[in-house]
């Protein structure tokens, strides 16, 4: 008998806020026992409207549910009981509804409108004078976050929180700390060196606090997690003694596994081979790393995680220990690996814009009847007004009047009705635009990287393959009578050749992965520093005198003087020259009397002041029709032959969302382009 069944008489005299909040509690922690009673008891009382629909809220979670419904229509229901709830002017429904939408759109892979959902629900926690929910929506966001890869925004907020850990519950700061633990190991992955050795040193820090605090408060879970996320810290770090001792702990636990992930045997594997790669028996280690590979690309995407981790161990010693051919392989894996992730979140959007677009069809349906309905009301309202004429001739003024007020009212209504209905369809329409037009950006990008990446891996493939059949050719002929010295130096030659156009393949992947990474702001680590803008525009346009030389083009300046700015100078450099590669690539290529002018001055808007920054040629300049194109990824007019079509593309994105400021492109008449930059003089802190 469940433990809220032997409490019947106690649970009846509970108040329904505080049987509501109980059910809840459940449905957010996973206890689903003694659910269905809580829910039966509450189905009985007399609730108002705001309690009604947070019992209808508790019936829409993930197991409460109808199986038989699609997380994505579950969602749906959510967004219809949100309205309702903005209807009644109910804060804490609202608040319940975002909590619940967060979870439906995890499990949809839904990341980023997770984030929103949470957002809203701190909001509304707030409004309700709840700060310990809303600490701990705060708490969630950093798991969210996490899989969104905005691990710096994680570690940020996790101190902020962790501040207040007095108000936190044990189960809390063990979810934030592993989550911040988790921001540090990914970071480290995507590092080298020193930096790397420093995240992973954080990571394993915090992994060790939250063994702590699971064990001093009996939360089973996370202490078999951290020991396994300790050892494989250690394993990475090449700590013997230390892996060994907690892999015995895992062992111990061994029953325990199915509680939490069923990836945890493969983490424990991946601790065991890199232990074995580090020591004497690094061949035995080098071989079980491979096995574990070949095992996970025989499960499903729920050990993405794992497997992201192999291969880029692989990728790592093979590169260090000679294994190249495996790291080639390992690498496509990993590329195969992401596709299917993305292909996956696709998948589920698609089948969430599926639901979604359902929706019209029953409000217009809902629609046709309620115009029925006003319709026979509007009819009926008629004849009691005839009817009410002829028995009452006496008052027929006073009758005009209301049926004429009446009437104001109904028009008003229908009115409101019918603005509020054109808004949600242009709203609905501004989305799925908006939707498309990411789809399509997301659809270019890719394109443009397989298209980019495909020319030298394969020629690394081709030459990684002739280097191989080399080498058997060369083991044939030590294997034979003789070898002469002519023949072993042609071979030798052809191998030198082959590792010659294996590396140029290779090192133009990695530069065109850095263009690649260049997109990202986020890569850019520069420090914020106070610089004479005019006096480093002109230091930089002296080092292109030699190149505006030789190709005839006259410089024209008009450049503030003492102009200071508090921004990043390397960043700006890297702008202001590629704007001016582009006017000597693409404006002025050909032609006479060739004119490049770049102007420097500030301006007042209001209370602010700007720094504007023109860069314009005379040259052929851009065609109107592909000049609202111009900053996206992969975008040229010579692709495949000179540049890869990034160079505005990152122009945009580090002057946009690295500097704050702004970015036009036009075209100049009676010929040539103008650039003009608009800058903040002094970035907000």
């Amino acid at each position: 008998m469940s433990q809220f069944a032997t409490d019947t008489g106690v649970q009846s005299t509970l108040a329904v806020p505080a049987l509501l909040e109980r059910a809840r509690l459940m449905c957010v922690s996973g206890q689903l026992d003694d659910l269905a009673n809580c829910l039966e008891c509450l189905s009985r009382q007399e609730l108002n409207p705001e309690q009604a629909l947070l019992l209808e809220t508790l019936h829409i979670y993930p197991g409460v549910a109808d199986s038989a419904s699609s997380q994505s229509q579950l969602l749906q229901r959510a967004m219809g009981l949100l309205q309702l709830a903005q209807a009644i002017g109910s804060h804490l429904a609202k608040a319940w509804l975002w909590e619940l939408m967060q979870l439906l759109q995890m499990n949809l892979s839904l990341h980023h409108a997770a984030l929103h959902s949470t957002a809203n629900a701190v909001e509304m926690f707030e409004l309700c004078e709840r700060p310990h929910d809303a600490l701990n929506m705060r708490v969630s966001r950093c798991s969210v976050m996490i899989h969104c890869e905005m691990y710096r925004e994680v570690i940020a907020m996790s101190e902020q929180l962790l501040a207040q850990r007095d108000f936190l519950t044990p189960l809390t700061i063990c979810t934030l700390l592993r989550s911040t633990a988790s921001a540090y190991y990914f970071i480290g992955n995507e590092s080298e060196g020193v930096l790397a050795q420093k995240a992973w040193e954080s990571a394993l820090a915090l992994h060790e606090e939250c063994l702590e605090m699971a064990q001093s408060n009996q939360i089973k879970r996370y202490v078999l997690i951290s020991h396994t996320n300790i050892a494989i810290l250690n394993a990475t770090l090449g700590r013997s003694k230390e892996t060994t001792y907690h892999l015995l702990k895992i062992e111990q636990m061994q029953f325990e596994t199915n509680m939490v992930h069923p990836s945890w045997p493969f983490w424990v594997r991946f601790c065991e081979v890199q232990l074995l790669c580090q020591s004497a028996e690094y061949q035995l280690g080098w071989n079980g790393l491979l096995n574990l590979a070949e095992d996970l690309k025989k499960q499903d995407l729920t050990m993405a995680s794992v497997f992201d981790a192999v291969l880029r161990k692989i990728v790592s010693l093979g590169r260090r220990l000679g294994h190249l051919g495996a790291a080639l392989e390992a690498s496509q894996t990993h590329v195969e690996l992401n596709s299917q992730r993305r292909r996956l979140m696709a998948k589920a959007l698609g089948e969430t814009v599926d639901d979604i677009m359902s929706i019209p069809r029953l409000k217009q349906k809902n629609l046709e009847l309620s115009e029925q309905g006003h319709l026979l009301e509007n009819s009926l309202a008629r004849r009691n007004a005839e009817l009410g004429a002829t028995l009452e001739e006496l008052r027929a003024e006073v009758q005009v009047r209301q049926a004429a007020q009446s009437a104001l009212k109904d028009a008003h209504d229908h009115l409101e009705e019918q603005v509020k209905q054109r808004t949600d369809e242009l709203q609905s329409a501004l989305q799925t635009v908006m939707r498309q037009e990411k789809q399509l950006a997301l659809g270019r990008l890719v394109v443009g990287v397989a298209h980019e990446m495909s020319t030298p891996l394969g020629n690394a493939r081709m030459a990684a393959s002739t280097i191989s059949h080399l080498c058997e050719n060369l083991d044939s002929d030590l294997q034979g009578p003789s070898l002469s010295r002519s023949h072993l130096n042609i071979i030798m030659q052809a191998l030198a050749d082959g590792n010659r156009l294996l590396g140029r393949s290779l090192q133009t992947a990695c530069g065109l992965i850095q263009q690649f990474r260049a997109l990202a702001v986020e890569q850019h680590e520069e420090q914020r520093l106070d610089f004479n803008v005019s006096e480093r525009l002109l230091c930089l346009l002296e080092n292109w005198q030699e190149r505006f030389s030789a190709q005839a083009i006259t410089l024209e300046l008009q450049i503030e003087p003492d102009v200071w700015q508090s921004s990043y100078p390397h960043a700006l450099d890297q702008v202001i020259d590629q704007l001016i590669n582009n006017a000597l690539v693409h404006g002025l290529q050909s032609g006479k009397d060739k004119r490049l002018r770049v102007e420097l001055q500030r301006q007042k808007e209001g209370d602010v002041t700007l720094l504007i920054i023109t860069v314009a040629d005379n040259g052929q300049g851009i065609d109107p029709a592909i000049i609202g194109r111009v900053f996206e990824p992969f975008f040229s007019k010579q692709l495949g032959r000179d540049g890869v079509g990034l160079g505005l593309s990152i122009v945009h994105s580090v002057v946009t969302d690295l500097m704050l400021g702004q970015i036009t492109i036009a075209h100049r008449q009676p010929q040539g382009c103008v650039v003009r930059l608009c800058l903040p003089l002094e970035l907000p802190s």
